[in-house]
């Protein structure tokens, strides 16, 4: 089992793999679900290159796609975005809250943060 700070661990991840992330919770406006720490498959990860031209500072942007629990009737899906960033000399990374969307009136959904990732313990990879 690997376990660590999300923005170490997150990275690392691939398709299949079996996490638990802990989370301090701050949006209140979130039913009761789900509750740290939230198990989850990784269903996707994404890698895309970040440039001068488009982005604020050249890098990579990882997202990372994970499962919703069965009993969550508030969100359709869940990301967590893993960024790295050069300016000069210096590598900043940085990653996101735990995002959320709920798609229930496909007309207007709404994406927001469940809460911010501190630890993330990887339970089974397809590494390992």
């Amino acid at each position: 089992m690997t376990d660590g700070p999300a923005v170490d661990v997150l990275p690392r991840l691939s398709t299949g793999d079996v996490v638990r992330c802990f989370f301090d919770r701050y949006n209140q406006g979130y039913p009761n679900k789900p509750d740290s720490p939230l198990e989850a498959e990784v269903l996707d990860v994404e890698t895309k290159e970040l440039t001068e031209e488009a982005d604020l500072l050249p890098g990579t942007l990882t997202t990372v796609h994970l499962s919703v629990p069965e009993d969550d009737d508030k969100a359709d899906r869940f990301w967590i975005e893993h960024r790295e960033e050069h300016e000069d000399d210096r590598t900043v990374r940085s990653v996101s809250a735990l995002l959320y969307e709920d798609a229930t009136f496909p007309a207007m959904t709404t994406t927001g943060e469940v809460g911010n990732v501190d630890k993330v313990e990887v339970l089974s990879s397809d590494e390992s």
